[in-house]
This record gives C-alpha cells, sequence and structure tokens, in this order.
C-alpha cells in the first residue's frame, strides 16, 4: 500500500496516475472538504491532522510500503513527520514560476512584519487562515482584509485567532485573473502577500494582476526542507512506488 499525503490539485492527478497503473493506495487529508477531490478513485481516503502516533498507526494498519508527499509547499510538518518514519518517500514538488522584478520576496513571515511592509498600507493577505493570527498585533497599523476558504472551520478559526469577521473573504480556490482584479480594485488594495505556492496556488496570476494594477505582491519563500527524493513530474511517479513495492515485498 502506498500511503499518498495529499489536499492539493496535483495530489488528484497522483492518484489517477496511481489507479492507472494498478497501485494501492490511501490518501491523508486534513479537512472533509479535500474527500471530494478523489470521488471516483479507487483509494481510500483518511480524514484528520496526522499527530506521530497517528501516521505509525496508519503505516501499520494498512501495510504502508512507501510515501509519495503531494501536500501543500508550506505543509512543513507532515512532511518532516513522514521523512522521520524511514520508508522510502518522494516528494512531489510544484514547479516555480519565473519570479517578476517588481515581485518582493522575502524568506520568512518574520521578515515582513515590519513598519515599511504593513503600516499605513491596505493590504489582502492570502497566506492561509493558519497564518492570520501573525498578522493580529498589526490589525490597528493598516487595514488589513484576509482571503479564506468559505468554510465555516476556516471562517471560525480567523476569528477566534481575532481577526475581524467583517474584514474576511470568503472565495473558493481557484481565483482567476479577473476576479483578482476585481477584487483589488473594490478595495483599493496597494499590497498583497501571498506564499510561494506556485502556478496551483496561483501565484502566476497573482504577479500578472499586481503588475496591471501596479500593487506591491510580498511572496513568502517555501521552507527549505532536505527531501530525501523529489520530482516536480507525475509520470516519474508509479514507477517508483512499483520500485519500492515490488523490493520491499521481497525482502
Amino acid at each position: 500500500m502506498i500511503w499518498l499525503i495529499g489536499g492539493t490539485s496535483e495530489s488528484r492527478t497522483v492518484a489517477m496516475a496511481l489507479d492507472a497503473a494498478g497501485l494501492p493506495w490511501l490518501v491523508s487529508v486534513v479537512s472533509d472538504r479535500a474527500r471530494q477531490l478523489y470521488e471516483g478513485r479507487s483509494g481510500a481516503v483518511h480524514v484528520g491532522a496526522l499527530s506521530p502516533d497517528a501516521i505509525a498507526h496508519l503505516i501499520q494498519a494498512n501495510g504502508i510500503r512507501c510515501i509519495v508527499d503531494a501536500s501543500h509547499p508550506f505543509a512543513v510538518d507532515i512532511s518532516q513527520q513522514a521523512i522521520a518514519t524511514g520508508l522510502p518517500y518522494l516528494r512531489l514538488e510544484r514547479p516555480s514560476p519565473a519570479i517578476a522584478p517588481s515581485t518582493i520576496c522575502l524568506p520568512t513571515w518574520d521578515a515582513v512584519l515590519q513598519e515599511n511592509y504593513l503600516t499605513g498600507q491596505r493590504i489582502l493577505l492570502t497566506v492561509g487562515v493558519k497564518t492570520l493570527a501573525r498578522f493580529v498585533p498589526w490589525l490597528h497599523r493598516g487595514t488589513f482584509w484576509a482571503r479564506i476558504l468559505p468554510v465555516e472551520v476556516s471562517i471560525h478559526q480567523a476569528i477566534q485567532v481575532g481577526f475581524p469577521s467583517d474584514r474576511l473573504i470568503p472565495m473558493t480556490l481557484p481565483v482567476t485573473a479577473d476576479q483578482e482584479r476585481d477584487l483589488w480594485r473594490s478595495l483599493s488594495i496597494d499590497t498583497v502577500i501571498t506564499k510561494s505556492a506556485g502556478q496551483a496556488g496561483g501565484l502566476d496570476v497573482k504577479q500578472q494582476v499586481a503588475q496591471d494594477l501596479g500593487v506591491r505582491l510580498i511572496v513568502i519563500d517555501r521552507p527549505a526542507i532536505a527531501y530525501p527524493q523529489q520530482t516536480s513530474v507525475v509520470a516519474d511517479i508509479p514507477p517508483w512506488c512499483q520500485q519500492q513495492v515490488g523490493v520491499r515485498e521481497m525482502t
């Protein structure tokens, strides 16, 4: 059995490739909303966050032989925990789009929490609900909006950490260039802060709209993780999995 760490659009593509190769797989996702990514596919879906103990149980109970990590580039904890199991591990890494000269790239969240980036600005945050707490102490220094998924758990979590409900913008992803343009114009946004989540995360669209409207775009770099093996090509995954499953079955 293959453990696919999912929750992303590309993880569905991996699931389809594993099905086509006749390989057995189980996918883990954090939210029930992500379950629909795998409708019509053969694999089982585990919903819920996984602690190290839960990972050990999942591996033992399902006879996991190898791990394919197609999680979000910022889902650092699950990637590190999967690597720590010692099982054969392959990371599907999103290609990074070219960064425009006008885009500001910063290495960490702390780097953006500065006066020159936040004070007096009209800012749209597209950083994920788990990161909003970092910006709450700055809410009185600028005008902030946060785009989040239109699900009750995300809205509740944002309000719970102190983000005003009237500054939340629930939207279904992906967001088109026209939708971005209309939103930024309607709010008179002058700064957008986002994550380096690749084309699947809409970075190319944001760069295009930022250049069109003259909006400052700040991108936080992906966390640096030493993946044992990685690829950006889905077609590489089934033969790798076949090799790992075959080798481990013979040992």
